[in-house]
């Protein structure tokens, strides 16, 4: 039972926010190299243990303000079956772990993860209390992490996509401050301190601002991007289509947004995989029927 207050420490389920890593792999058309795929699988482990790490140096310091939270008054620490010491000894095994990792796989994928781990305590200490400087911090991670990937198997990218991700993670950073605002009402000033100064009609216009560019940055990237044919193209209806189902969640404030777990929505699942296959079968037809004959 105690082992799996840890594993919950961890937060295993949101590693699937490291998938970003993969990035490079995908549309840098090295899915099929084996090297390249394992290297990339590594290096997510690496990412994971470091991001692991600093939820759990989060949960630390937000004890008490997660006792006032509906849903993170749950976590281990909150509820009290891990101690604050029994967490730091957690924490600093599997952050070295993962700065370890690391470098072993590359010193600049090294020096990546420790700027990541960087601000991400700049966040904890001084931009989360900053209204919209929480946000874009968040966000300035997700570009370390797919960076990160892009470097560890030395392949060029569009910038379209980097920005995209950005924008991305600016739209999953606002909805997840909407939602906190309406959920926590007015205890919300004292779980975030952020939230005195955000409002709902701020947060909206934010929200339908961040989710228009990530449609409009993915335009782009099919007309003007590496696959400028227009192979692309068919894809942005489901890009479209992804961003408008989080849209109405975030409307009718969703319990699967409220506990962050956008992840678990069966019709966001069902567009990504979707969009998933239709994007291998569109980038690596021709990679893959080479593979085949190779044999």
């Amino acid at each position: 039972m105690y082992q799996n207050y840890l594993i919950k420490l961890l937060r295993v389920k949101q590693w699937y926010k490291n998938f970003i890593i993969f990035i490079g792999l995908v549309f840098g058309l090295e899915l099929l190299s084996p090297e390249n795929l394992i290297i990339s699988i590594l290096g997510f482990a690496s990412l994971c243990l470091i991001t692991s790490s600093y939820y759990i140096r989060n949960d630390i310091n937000d004890i008490e303000s997660d006792k006032l939270h509906p849903h993170k008054n749950k976590r281990p620490l909150a509820i009290g079956k891990v101690t604050i010491s029994q967490a730091y000894i957690l924490f600093f095994v599997i952050l070295i772990s993962g700065f370890i990792l690391a470098f072993i796989l590359d010193f600049w994928f090294g020096i990546l993860m420790v700027l990541l781990f960087g601000n991400t305590e700049l966040y904890n200490r001084f931009a989360k209390k900053i209204i919209f400087l929480d946000v874009f911090s968040i966000g300035i991670n997700f570009i370390i992490r797919s960076i990160s990937g892009i470097l560890l198997i030395n392949t060029p990218i569009s910038p379209w996509i980097i920005i995209g991700i950005f924008f991305v993670s600016l739209m999953l950073g606002f909805m997840k401050r909407k939602t906190e605002l309406i959920t926590l009402k007015t205890t919300a000033k004292e779980h975030r301190i952020s939230l005195k100064k955000y409002n709902l009609k701020s947060l909206n216009s934010a929200l339908i601002i961040s989710a228009v560019l990530v449609i409009f940055t993915y335009v782009l990237y099919t007309i003007t991007g590496p696959f400028s044919d227009g192979r692309l193209i068919i894809t942005i209806p489901l890009i479209a289509g992804i961003v408008i189902r989080q849209l109405h969640l975030s409307k009718i404030n969703h319990k699967l947004i409220q506990e962050n777990d956008y992840f678990k929505d069966k019709i966001t699942i069902g567009l990504v995989i979707l969009y998933s296959i239709i994007l291998f079968i569109i980038l690596y037809r021709f990679e893959w029927i080479m593979q085949l004959t190779n044999f």
